[in-house]
Protein backbone atom coordinates (compact mmCIF):
# COMPACT_ATOMS: atom_id res chain seq x y z
CA UNK A 1 0.00 0.00 0.00
CA UNK A 2 1.30 3.60 -0.75
CA UNK A 3 0.55 6.07 1.33
CA UNK A 4 0.02 9.42 -0.24
CA UNK A 5 0.01 13.06 1.61
CA UNK A 6 -3.51 13.52 1.67
CA UNK A 7 -3.28 10.53 4.04
CA UNK A 8 -0.93 12.38 7.08
CA UNK A 9 -4.01 14.27 8.47
CA UNK A 10 -4.93 12.87 11.81
CA UNK A 11 -2.86 13.52 14.92
CA UNK A 12 -2.72 9.62 14.89
CA UNK A 13 -0.94 9.53 11.27
CA UNK A 14 1.75 12.32 12.34
CA UNK A 15 2.42 10.54 15.47
CA UNK A 16 3.26 7.01 13.24
CA UNK A 17 4.99 9.31 10.96
CA UNK A 18 6.90 10.59 13.81
CA UNK A 19 7.57 7.51 15.40
CA UNK A 20 9.04 6.23 11.73
CA UNK A 21 11.61 9.05 11.55
CA UNK A 22 13.74 7.71 14.34
CA UNK A 23 16.67 7.68 11.99
CA UNK A 24 17.56 8.87 8.17
CA UNK A 25 16.86 5.34 6.77
CA UNK A 26 13.17 5.89 8.06
CA UNK A 27 12.73 8.80 7.14
CA UNK A 28 14.18 8.24 3.25
CA UNK A 29 11.65 5.29 3.23
CA UNK A 30 8.28 6.99 4.40
CA UNK A 31 9.75 10.05 2.09
CA UNK A 32 9.30 7.74 -1.16
CA UNK A 33 6.90 6.06 0.23
CA UNK A 34 4.67 9.65 0.18
CA UNK A 35 5.90 9.66 -3.25
CA UNK A 36 3.93 6.47 -4.37
CA UNK A 37 6.56 3.63 -3.75
CA UNK A 38 5.05 0.66 -3.05
CA UNK A 39 6.23 -1.23 0.16
CA UNK A 40 9.04 -3.27 -2.10
CA UNK A 41 10.12 -0.30 -3.82
CA UNK A 42 10.88 1.42 -0.57
CA UNK A 43 12.32 -1.53 0.49
CA UNK A 44 14.66 -1.62 -2.45
CA UNK A 45 15.73 1.87 -1.84
CA UNK A 46 16.59 1.73 1.60
CA UNK A 47 18.90 -1.59 0.95
CA UNK A 48 20.44 0.54 -2.17
CA UNK A 49 21.26 3.12 0.56
CA UNK A 50 22.92 0.59 2.45
CA UNK A 51 24.88 -1.36 -0.73
CA UNK A 52 26.07 1.84 -1.70
CA UNK A 53 27.13 3.36 1.73
CA UNK A 54 28.98 -0.05 2.69
CA UNK A 55 30.39 0.06 -0.76
CA UNK A 56 32.29 3.39 0.27
CA UNK A 57 33.65 2.11 3.47
CA UNK A 58 35.89 -0.84 1.69
CA UNK A 59 39.43 0.64 1.16
CA UNK A 60 39.98 1.69 -2.53
CA UNK A 61 41.26 -0.17 -4.91
CA UNK A 62 40.64 1.87 -7.79
CA UNK A 63 40.36 5.86 -8.41
CA UNK A 64 37.33 5.50 -10.61
CA UNK A 65 35.34 3.09 -8.31
CA UNK A 66 33.62 5.65 -5.77
CA UNK A 67 32.53 7.42 -9.29
CA UNK A 68 31.06 4.51 -10.98
CA UNK A 69 29.11 2.77 -7.92
CA UNK A 70 27.42 6.33 -7.54
CA UNK A 71 26.48 7.00 -10.98
CA UNK A 72 25.24 3.26 -11.01
CA UNK A 73 23.28 4.00 -7.60
CA UNK A 74 21.71 7.21 -9.01
CA UNK A 75 20.52 4.81 -12.20
CA UNK A 76 18.67 2.72 -10.11
CA UNK A 77 17.56 5.38 -7.75
CA UNK A 78 16.33 7.19 -10.77
CA UNK A 79 14.64 3.60 -12.24
CA UNK A 80 12.74 3.46 -8.86
CA UNK A 81 11.55 6.95 -9.07
CA UNK A 82 10.36 6.82 -12.51
CA UNK A 83 7.89 3.55 -11.11
CA UNK A 84 5.50 5.62 -8.86
CA UNK A 85 4.93 8.10 -12.16
CA UNK A 86 4.62 5.10 -14.94
CA UNK A 87 2.19 2.92 -12.41
CA UNK A 88 -0.11 6.42 -12.56
CA UNK A 89 0.30 6.63 -16.52
CA UNK A 90 -0.91 2.87 -16.97
CA UNK A 91 -3.96 3.30 -15.07
CA UNK A 92 -4.70 6.49 -16.66
CA UNK A 93 -3.99 5.27 -19.92
CA UNK A 94 -6.31 1.90 -19.40
CA UNK A 95 -8.84 4.64 -18.14
CA UNK A 96 -9.04 6.81 -21.04
CA UNK A 97 -9.54 3.40 -23.35
CA UNK A 98 -11.95 1.86 -21.18
CA UNK A 99 -10.50 -0.70 -20.10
Amino acid sequence: MTLGLGELSGAGKQEEVQSDLSNKQDFDRMAVKFAGFTDAEADCWKLLAQAAGKFFELPELHPMDKEEVANATHIIQDKLLSRPTYRQYVAEAKRLRGE
